[in-house]
């Protein structure tokens, strides 16, 4: 009975340090998942600049357009086209602002609030890319079927 007990206690210890000796989540592999995601944000800035000068140019053009699809509501489609690029602008914003405030640096941080921190950070950044992806789907749809 006595060498089951003595088991029991040597698995309950191992088991114990096991469990205090788990390190957190590194907060390297975190900032750099929010940087792996930044640089994504950051090709699709690009594509947002390049749908904004293409509704610019499509708001002059639309008189043109109308003759050659008489059934076009101008009115409305400026409308359109400048909530499309009120939005693009507005995730620009976001982006630029996250940028200015984000810290790539652990700082004083311990190792624990920087994993917070770059866990925060990782959902802003996500966010922002979910906005832009969908944005942009927005924005190049409309700019498609324009087209045709």
């Amino acid at each position: 009975m006595l060498p089951m007990i003595k088991r029991t206690l040597y698995f309950l210890a191992f088991a114990g340090c096991i469990a205090s000796c788990q390190q957190t989540a590194d907060y390297k592999l975190i900032r750099d998942e929010v940087v792996k995601i930044h640089d994504s944000v950051m090709v699709n800035t690009e594509n947002a600049y390049l749908n904004k000068r293409a509704l610019d140019t499509l708001a002059t053009r639309l008189d043109s357009l109308k003759k050659a699809k008489p059934a076009l509501d101008t009115a409305k489609e400026k409308v359109v086209i400048n909530n499309l690029r009120h939005q693009l602008e507005e995730a620009d914003t976001r982006m630029s602002d996250w940028m200015h405030q984000f810290e790539a640096d652990k700082g004083s941080k311990s190792d624990a609030e920087a994993v917070a921190y770059f866990n925060n950070e990782k959902s802003k950044i996500s966010s922002i890319d979910s906005l832009y992806v969908s944005l942009l789907k927005t924005s190049n749809e409309y700019l498609s079927q324009l087209k045709k």
